[in-house]
């Protein structure tokens, strides 16, 4: 008892001192009497620890703030208010408790997320667990390396919503690509739309694991696609509109056919393309011209299969995709081969998920571009 008042009596005489050097010293007594017996304390009295600490760190240099962030960041029963003050400090002072600290709430993490700038919004992808409404945020204001260090964190959750634009994001980022289509929690039907625009490798994983998937959890997935894709609204540039009445026309004149797609196709008339072979395959503009954008062989070969077009429609239709140069040169043997690889069971099955999304945009409104 006399020794906890001696020890109280200098922390207080310490406390009237002025100097920095006696500040310094009246921070680390205070916080080696904190962490000293840190789990016992009531929440009264974190609360003062908290208030004391915080005063006096305010006038400490850099260096001796972060010195204190790391002392802390990894105590589950520090001070709430100095674990948000140190979070709010400049980065290499918030590195600590804005990676590690299990103080820090939700509300905390995402009001810095929406304030701060990249590094700190990367410090918190990186956390040990990231709830879902954390990142949310994390995905509306990161960039691209701190998405990354998201999709990459086993331990953050994504919303569905979320996790969709990452999915729209990885389209134009491919390496996001491979991180998703290796998260466990990535539904199926976002594999599906990944299948259209990623390389062969990443398809050949997607195909994989849709086929180890239970049956029950693949019918989840296609009412999950339905909610989604109703949302949707499809735009349509000038030139779509005039394709969409092209084909129309062509239609009615009984004139879509394989025989159009080969003219299409030699005339390169792409945007006319993309809206015949999505008529004729029933699936959706936006999907055709992922594939397309993506030179996705083996999409169109799937698309070939399903609607049983002859082999000579798909092979036209590869070496048109091949000329943009995006993908490494295939003989004709090769293309072929694709074709013939593809089963009529996996055609269906995705085709099945690219129709979903054609009902649903189709029942909601229109939606013009000028």
């Amino acid at each position: 008892m006399v020794e906890t008042t001696s020890q109280l009596q200098r922390l207080i005489d310490l406390a009237k001192e002025p100097s920095s050097d006696k500040r310094r010293e009246l921070l680390r007594e205070v916080t080696d009497v904190f962490l000293d017996a840190a789990p016992s304390y009531s929440d009264a009295e974190r609360d003062h620890f908290g208030a004391i600490l915080s005063r006096v760190a305010t006038d400490m240099d850099i260096a001796v703030r972060k010195q204190l962030a790391k002392q802390f960041a990894n105590v589950p029963s520090a001070p709430h208010s100095l674990i948000c003050q140190l979070a709010n400090d400049e980065f290499s002072v918030a590195k600590d408790v804005l990676l590690k600290s299990t103080v820090l709430r939700d509300a905390d993490l995402i009001k810095i997320a929406q304030t701060k700038g990249q590094d700190q919004i990367e410090a918190i992808a990186g956390r040990h667990s990231v709830s879902e409404t954390v990142s949310d945020v994390v995905v509306a204001r990161g960039d691209d390396t701190t998405v990354l260090k998201l999709v990459t964190n086993a331990g953050a959750k994504v919303s569905r919503t979320t996790m969709q634009r990452v999915v729209e994001r990885s389209e134009t980022n491919e390496a996001l690509q491979a991180p998703l289509v290796a998260r466990a929690d990535l539904p199926p039907d976002m594999m599906q739309d990944m299948f259209t625009f990623v390389s062969t490798e990443l398809r050949t994983k997607i195909t994989q694991r849709l086929d180890s998937l239970p049956p029950e959890v693949i019918e989840q997935a296609f009412k999950e696609a339905e909610r989604s894709f109703a949302g949707e609204m499809r735009q349509f540039k000038d030139a779509d509109r005039k394709a969409m009445v092209y084909v129309s026309e062509m239609a009615r004149r009984k004139e879509l056919n394989e025989a159009l797609l080969h003219q299409l196709v030699r005339n390169n008339q792409t945007v006319e393309f993309v809206h015949a072979f999505a008529k004729l395959a029933e699936v959706d503009v936006k999907t055709v011209r992922r594939i397309v954008n993506a030179c996705n062989v083996e999409g169109v070969a799937i698309i070939c299969k399903a609607v049983r077009f002859d082999r000579s429609t798909f092979s036209a239709i590869a070496h048109f995709l091949d000329q943009s140069g995006k993908r490494d040169a295939k003989s004709n043997q090769d293309l072929v081969g694709l074709y013939d690889q593809v089963t009529a069971e996996a055609a269906q099955r995705v085709m099945r998920f690219w129709r979903v999304r054609k009902e649903a945009t189709e029942s909601a409104p229109l939606a013009q571009v000028g």
